[in-house]
């Protein structure tokens, strides 16, 4: 009986000192990064699809030693644009179904003088949270021939309540977040 009393005093303690042992939370998972290699601004005509206008951002390498080239591009004056952004990653990888997903983590931001690009400007894409995103957006180019750079912003975990003055909205450091890119494209207006 007594080894019956110490088979259970020694079962009871090793249940008192496992219980007392607190399991580490698994760490969250971090979400990674994507090197980005290439974005691209796609420019439909509104009034005719087949004219179709390609801006393109290229860092090939990723982070190598080669700068990134950059195409702009050439829009008709007084015409209105859809435009849709492509972000791909290393080997090509398309990341732009992964800032859809986590939409409301993402935004878009463009500057741009509308004195010489854009009359008009407007987000066609909301997050889940019914907060601008900016993958698909539509622009009226100016009446008459000019030019100048639109600057194109992707911040990560933006604030998006800081979206209260202007569309679209300029990156500012209120916003936050992180910049997962900021790309000045050349564009003339003619």
């Amino acid at each position: 009986m007594k080894s019956l009393h110490k088979i259970f005093g020694l079962f009871l303690a090793a249940i008192l000192v496992l219980g007392a042992c607190k399991k580490k939370d698994d760490p969250e998972p971090v979400n990674e990064q994507e090197v980005i290699t290439k974005v691209t601004l796609r420019f439909v005509n509104v009034a005719n699809a087949s004219e179709v206008v390609n801006m393109v951002w290229d860092d090939s390498d990723g982070t190598g030693a080669n700068l990134p080239t950059i195409t702009g591009g050439t829009l008709k004056r007084n015409t209105t644009y859809d435009i849709s952004i492509t972000v791909l990653g290393e080997g090509g990888k398309d990341i732009t179904q992964e800032i859809k997903d986590e939409d409301d983590e993402h935004q878009f931001y463009f500057g741009f003088s509308t004195a010489t690009l854009f009359s008009f400007f407007e987000y066609r894409d909301k997050d889940k949270n019914n907060q601008p995103l900016g993958l698909l957006t539509r622009a009226t180019t100016i009446n008459n021939s000019s030019g100048g750079n639109l600057q194109v912003i992707l911040v990560h975990k933006p604030t998006k309540s800081q979206n209260i003055t202007a569309t679209p909205w300029v990156y500012t450091p209120t916003v936050g977040g992180e910049q997962d890119f900021n790309i000045i494209f050349p564009v003339v207006v003619e």
